[in-house]
């Protein structure tokens, strides 16, 4: 029998390992903010085929951890009729664009395209990616008048002739522009002779290849020459052709689509009213960008009750030359705007709802408001950087509305050595009973945090006269401060004296205030523009439409097909909400993860901590 040596051992548990992830599951390697839920989202999975797969999941899962994920043998329908499926790769030791290229029969660029986020930084073993199904060739269309085209381009300049169109009656130059996706000025150069914008009947134009087509001719070109590129080449050349494709984009103006539910059909007071102060916050950012010399045109659309179905809209061709959507308010319009946004490839903005599966698996979405998860990890990570040297005090009662939130906040505790401890609400609230309580939780040398476990109005009411009693000294205990919930900025109206009196922080994505400059001076311009002040809700949706609107529209006017990585760029004050994008994962789409924290001082003063201006 031949002798197996441990070197050979370890190259066939290798090989074996390799085979198997290869050809029945990946492996994911859990970051921050992810759960269960959002995993199985992303992969089009489900919860208990991963726990399955992993039983140890089923009582934690912990960032860094990597879990099984069987690969989705589901067929992708492509759009040349031929069906092949798409599957995940976990990037090994050593491998490069190429080499994953020649493994699954495809190009280093179309793995790239399929993950708008893989870039030179994150091409790294471990890092999970999407590769795109096959593509057969499709055959060259029949033409009239063919052209000879080279095989590549020599110059970024060169007119190459793609086909011929006769004319139609009723066409224009936009209108076969957007036919074949070239600009105006891109026709024009290979039409010297045309001038005006319609055209006469049985004419024949010449169609060239866009700018993004010769990048791509130029990009298949080095491809040949360069087989054995490193990937650091590779996206070198790919972010030349990306600059390259932005530069010789012109915008003339920004095509702009708002879809919300208006509800014009049936009035809705609530609903409508916070739709129309959207609109109204978001028409502010509009004139004033175009005081700054940007050019839009924009696009207003009625999405109806939730029951109601936007494919009449999208059918009708409307929404097709568009470049930005804002909307939808419902999750069923979303998703049928998302599925719309990612065949033409127009960013969708989704400014309301955080519960939304599209992210995981369309490039094109973006959502404003903060998913859950994402959201408590941001807070975690603040709390250690604004606390250190915490010592936490959980207040407990029968509501309990928190409890994900306190168990991602213990379990981040225990990783990090922070101590904590849990009384009962009656503890804080019958203090000359319950002091000696107090005193053995409290700490001497830590700062004292406390922290209820419900965010209810009624905890709050409850909870703050008894610590201004401990404030007071009633009782020989160490400082404190409280921390909370971002719904407490709905109830501080009511008691606002006392909230600051206790040294009171809350978390938000939003949040705004007279005091604060900037929102003072919306509100002055609001009510100029609109004989009215705006509602006095959480958040302000006249607000939330202005910060959405300035920030997007100046992204794409100065980014254009770049905004996906250039849009934290923005330089921009909000009112009341943060931005901070992310993408989910290389495939998906962006998240926003801004959070602040809100300081209520013992000096009657607010403070908004912006952590990344730290």
């Amino acid at each position: 029998m031949k002798k197996i040596t441990y070197l050979t051992l370890l190259l066939l548990l290798f090989t074996i390992t390799v085979s198997a992830q290869s050809s029945d599951y990946f492996i994911h390697t859990v970051s921050k903010g992810q759960t269960l839920y959002s995993i199985s989202r992303m992969y089009q999975t489900t919860v208990k085929e991963i726990i399955d797969l992993n039983p140890e999941c089923v009582n934690k899962l912990s960032i860094g951890q990597k879990i099984k994920i069987r690969q989705n043998q589901r067929q992708t329908q492509q759009s040349d009729s031929t069906t092949s499926g798409e599957r995940y790769h976990t990037i090994q030791p050593g491998e490069t664009l190429y080499r994953l290229g020649q493994k699954y029969g495809i190009t280093p660029q179309e793995i790239c395209e399929a993950n708008p986020g893989l870039s030179i930084s994150n091409f790294r073993s471990g890092e999970v990616i999407l590769i795109p199904s096959a593509k057969e060739q499709a055959p060259a269309p029949t033409v009239e008048q063919p052209q000879a085209v080279p095989a590549a381009p020599t110059k970024p300049d060169t007119i190459l002739i793609r086909t011929t169109h006769k004319v139609e009656r009723g066409e224009t130059v936009y209108k076969i522009t957007k036919l074949y996706n070239i600009t105006e000025d891109e026709f024009r150069a290979a039409n010297p002779g045309i001038k005006k914008n319609k055209l006469k009947k049985n004419t024949i134009v010449n169609i060239p290849y866009s700018s993004r087509e010769l990048a791509l001719m130029r990009f298949k070109e080095l491809e040949e020459k360069q087989k054995e590129e490193t990937n650091a080449e590779v996206f070198r050349r790919l972010e030349q052709l990306k600059d390259s494709m932005a530069s010789q984009s012109t915008f003339e103006g920004i095509r702009v689509a708002i879809i919300l539910p208006f509800v014009l059909d049936s009035y809705s007071p609530n609903e409508q009213s916070r739709m129309v102060e959207y609109y109204e916050g978001f028409l502010m950012a509009v004139e004033k960008l175009k005081r700054f010399g940007y050019s839009f045109e924009i696009h207003t659309f009625d999405s109806g009750k939730e029951s109601n179905s936007l494919e009449p809209l999208i059918a009708g061709g409307e929404l097709d030359n568009m470049d930005i959507i804002f909307g939808a308010l419902y999750p069923k319009h979303n998703k049928q705007l998302a599925e719309f946004a990612r065949e033409k490839e127009i960013p969708l903005v989704i400014p309301f709802t955080s519960k939304e599966d599209e992210i995981f698996r369309n490039p094109m979405v973006y959502v404003v408001n903060t998913i859950q998860s994402y959201f408590y990890s941001e807070v975690i990570d603040h709390f250690d950087v604004e606390f250190p040297n915490a010592n936490v005090i959980f207040i407990s009662d029968s509501i309990n509305n928190k409890k994900e939130f306190v168990s991602a906040l213990t379990e981040s505790f225990k990783q990090r050595g922070t101590p904590y401890s849990t009384i009962p609400l009656s503890t804080i609230t019958n203090m000359e009973v319950n002091d000696t309580i107090l005193k053995k939780v409290m700490s001497d040398e830590r700062q004292n945090i406390f922290i209820p476990t419900s965010s209810n109005e009624v905890t709050l009411s409850t909870l703050i006269p008894s610590l201004i009693l401990l404030n007071n000294d009633t009782i020989d205990l160490p400082d404190f401060k409280l921390f909370g919930y971002p719904e407490w900025q709905i109830y501080a109206g009511n008691m606002r004296n006392e909230i600051y009196e206790v040294d009171t922080y809350f978390y938000a994505s939003f949040f705004s205030h007279y005091t604060l400059p900037e929102a003072n001076a919306f509100q002055n311009e609001y009510i100029r523009w609109y004989n009215r002040a705006p509602q006095n809700i959480y958040p302000r949706y006249g607000m939330l439409g202005y910060d959405t609107g300035y920030v997007f529209l100046l992204a794409i006017s100065k980014f254009g097909n770049n905004m996906p990585d250039n849009i934290n760029k923005v330089s921009f004050t909000p009112v009341q909400t943060g931005f901070k994008f992310e993408r989910v994962n290389n495939w998906g789409g962006m998240v926003n993860k801004k959070i602040y924290f809100i300081h209520y001082t013992p000096e009657y003063s607010i403070k908004k901590i912006d952590f990344d201006k730290r």
